[in-house]
């Protein structure tokens, strides 16, 4: 859409259409500057041609003293001038419009179209994008095979959290099994001790049971009669004679063997466990030591 502007500077910049300096100069919405009796005159409300590039536009002419409102478009034109922008100054790196490039600021300057100026600049752009996808790429590459490396040392790991746990339930299996073994010798030892106590008290007992009859006996002949007394004195002292008493074994010596073997074992059990135990712990300590 074609607007009016007040501008600085019209006089230095000549009309694009009758190459003479601008009057009254009207900015088309395609960004070209030229009088504004240059533009093509059509019906009121007709569209309107831009005698440059010919585009089709709808015709609002705002007037020369008005305020300026680009809109979303302000990155694209001049701050000073209001000016579409179509020049590069190398030397100050500075985007102009065509105002700005016919002023002195920047008359001894080298200057360029602003397509052919940005080339230069998006070229190394692409280039430094490319290097940088590049980079980029390369650390993700590394950075998957830094984690599938991380990945495999965990699985090890965990595998050997399972390895340990399988090691000690071993071992908790078969300190179960030692465990029932030497109570079930213990339970045995037991049986036999009994039993050999049973005898003992039993063969003890008859023994006692028979002299305590022969005591009542000889109780009761000591109170008969002189004359009954001396008809059974022959048959009493051979019946009552003392004789000697064989006291049986209380446990048997096998049993004693037993019971002081299994003794010995089960009063070396501590020291054991303690010297496994100690021997365990300077095994792993060593390793850790190594692999720091």
């Amino acid at each position: 859409m074609p607007s009016t502007r007040s501008l600085r500077g019209l006089h230095q910049v000549a009309c694009p259409v009758c190459t003479r300096p601008l009057q009254d100069a009207v900015t088309t919405a395609c960004g070209h500057t030229v009088c504004l009796l240059c533009l093509p005159r059509t019906p009121m409300g007709a569209q309107l041609l831009c005698p440059l590039c010919q585009g089709a536009e709808e015709e609002k002419i705002q007037a020369a003293v008005a305020p300026v409102s680009l809109g979303p478009l302000s990155e694209t034109y001049c701050e000073e001038h209001g000016e579409k922008i179509y020049f590069f100054c190398k030397t100050d790196a500075e985007l102009l419009c065509v105002f700005c490039r016919e002023g002195p600021a920047h008359q001894a300057h080298t200057v360029g179209f602003l397509d052919e100026a940005i080339q230069p600049y998006r070229d190394r752009l692409r280039s430094r994008l490319e290097a940088l996808r590049m980079e980029r790429d390369k650390i993700e590459d590394r950075k998957c095979q830094e984690d599938q490396k991380l990945q495999e040392v965990l699985m090890q790991v965990e595998s050997k959290k399972h390895q340990v746990e399988a090691a000690f339930e071993r071992l908790k299996r078969e300190l179960v099994d030692q465990r029932c073994l030497l109570l079930n010798r213990l339970e045995e030892l037991e049986r036999q001790i009994c039993k050999e106590r049973e005898e003992y008290i039993s063969k003890v007992s008859q023994e006692v049971d028979r002299l305590s009859t022969q005591v009542e006996e000889l109780e009761e002949k000591c109170q008969q009669p002189a004359s009954e007394l001396l008809q059974d004195a022959r048959l009493n002292q051979s019946r009552y004679e003392l004789k000697t008493f064989v006291s049986p074994e209380a446990i048997s010596s096998d049993l004693v063997k037993k019971i002081r073997n299994l003794h010995r074992k089960i009063l070396s059990l501590p020291k054991m466990m303690r010297t496994f135990s100690e021997n365990l712990m300077q095994h792993l300590e060593t390793d850790s030591e190594t692999e720091a």
